[in-house]
């Protein structure tokens, strides 16, 4: 069994969930608005629960479900999430971060407004195409 694969604990679950989607622990931290070492404390197992605000917050910026990312019961990804519904196993390929010239932490630091221009740019080029 991979390190991936062990969800048997919140820092198991946290680094899995971290993982499928391609990014790295400062990816996440921008993502979550949370320190990279506290990212480090929790997958380590240095800090063992997160605040239930630092939770939602991981949670939110993962997609996934607050009860799974702590407990480890029920589905993996969160409710609100538009895909199926499917658990860790479940998942092939997943969904990951779709650039690799540009990281997403660089992408987070853009302005709403930038980053509402890249997608509109991004709109009419897949509409363009005929998609």
């Amino acid at each position: 069994m991979s390190q991936v694969d062990r969800l048997d604990t919140f820092s198991h679950r946290l680094r899995n969930a971290r993982v499928l989607q391609g990014w790295t622990q400062k990816d996440l931290a921008v993502a979550s608005n949370l320190s990279q070492s506290a990212i480090g404390n929790y997958e380590s197992g240095q800090r063992q629960q997160p605040s239930s605000d630092a939770l939602i917050k991981l949670a939110r910026a993962l997609r996934i479900s607050p009860m799974w990312l702590s407990t480890g019961e029920g589905p993996m990804l969160n409710s609100g999430y538009s895909g199926p519904a499917v658990n860790v196993g479940d998942i092939a390929h997943p969904p990951a971060w779709p650039f690799e010239s540009v990281s997403y932490a660089t992408y987070s630091r853009l302005s709403s407004q930038e980053k509402r221009q890249i997608e509109l740019v991004l709109a009419a080029y897949i509409k363009a195409r005929g998609e």
